[in-house]
């Protein structure tokens, strides 16, 4: 991926945070306001002397600022920080943070055509820092938010994923697959529409036939709901029906069997509740075959 398509990429997924920044009354009623929309920047703020400032007023406002960076052990794919800048005088930060992190953790945004990410909240820090203005003082918290991304990883047929995938949609036409369903931009999830996310952890050869070559596999089950209540009801009934078939049919027609299921509906959605350990089968196919045409008997 190029240097620009990362950044045109950032550029979407930093939009969409800030989109849903705005759609949160109790954030926009308590900034100040710039070019006639809540001062909410991305990274670089304009000049206090602008006058796109709609008053005196330049604060409380609120700077984002996004870093992305590869990990291979599904540790945070990236890091978000929120600034909430207040004066000494008027809204404080306190007043804003609550409302910052419960409009994004726990929401799934979806880029136009990229993978799913989610923020999670990781700390609140507090600073204070003289005012480029006058000698007054400024005060804030910094909010960290660790990225995590749901890519979607299905591969070739046969694909546990893609048949975990499937079984999960058609189990359930109110829960949202990711990779499956298609999602908005913006979506938080309910109590009546979760959001189900699967990832293979490792695969091993078990066994091999000269007929077919058996693989062994551990599913993730990562499952956003709005409370542990929400998500342990959806993951009991999940995990009863996937026990109750036995199997999940692939989209070539195989059975992928399911060996064992095991979790925590307390563990944290980002790091998966559930783990489906499964068992499917790869038939040989032979090189070439002859096929008999034409037959000569020869009596003699």
């Amino acid at each position: 991926m190029t240097l620009q398509t990362n950044t045109i990429l950032l550029q979407q997924k930093m939009a969409l945070i800030r989109c849903r920044l705005l759609t949160n009354n109790q954030i926009v009623i308590r900034l100040a306001v710039y070019a006639e929309k809540p001062a909410i920047f991305f990274q670089s703020v304009p000049d206090d002397k602008s006058k796109a400032w709609s008053s005196v007023a330049q604060y409380p406002r609120i700077v984002l600022s996004m870093e992305m960076f590869a990990n291979a052990e599904r540790n945070a794919m990236g890091a978000l920080t929120v600034d909430v800048i207040c004066t000494e005088a008027g809204v404080l930060p306190e007043e804003i943070e609550p409302f910052v992190k419960e409009a994004l953790e726990g929401v799934i945004f979806t880029p136009r055509g990229a993978d799913s990410f989610s923020p999670k909240w990781k700390n609140t820090q507090i600073f204070r820092e003289k005012s480029v203005v006058d000698k007054s003082f400024n005060i804030g918290m910094t909010l960290n938010f660790d990225i995590y991304e749901f890519p979607l990883l299905e591969t070739g047929d046969p694909d546990p994923i893609a048949a975990i995938n499937r079984f999960a949609e058609e189990w359930d036409k109110e829960l949202m697959v990711v990779g499956e369903t298609d999602l908005p931009e913006i979506y938080e999830p309910t109590r009546k529409n979760p959001v189900a996310y699967f990832r293979r952890l490792n695969e091993t050869v078990d066994l091999q036939t000269n007929t077919v070559v058996w693989i062994n596999s551990d599913l993730a089950v990562h499952l956003f709901a709005p409370t542990l209540r929400d998500r342990a009801e959806w993951l009991e009934q999940f995990a009863q029906s996937l026990a109750l078939d036995g199997e999940v049919t692939m989209l070539d027609g195989s059975p992928m069997f399911v060996k064992s299921i095991k979790g925590n509906a307390k563990s944290d959605e980002v790091t998966g509740q559930l783990t489906v350990s499964v068992r499917y089968g790869l038939l040989r196919k032979p090189e070439y075959a002859h096929t008999m045409t034409k037959a000569n008997w020869n009596g003699g």
